[in-house]
């Protein structure tokens, strides 16, 4: 039952990319725009947060397009 719990399943992913807790707090939900935006900026470290459903939630950002997770780090 706990591999249906969403937030096990984080945890599980997180552990896998072995994450820091000040990684796990730079987390993103990004959509293309805005991503791009920080990969320009050349200044962040950005990786992909794999899910296994490949959701897409509301981008932290700008709050109109749907994204994926991304730690996001000053470099």
């Amino acid at each position: 039952m706990d591999e249906l719990n969403p937030t096990v399943r984080e945890q599980k992913i997180y552990e896998e990319m072995e994450l820091t807790p000040e990684m796990v707090k730079s987390i993103r939900t990004l959509c293309g725009t805005c991503l791009r935006h920080f990969v320009d900026a050349k200044a962040f470290k950005i990786a992909l947060v794999p899910s296994a459903d490949r959701s897409m939630d509301t981008c932290t950002v700008c709050q109109m397009r749907r994204g994926y997770d991304y730690v996001v780090m000053h470099r």
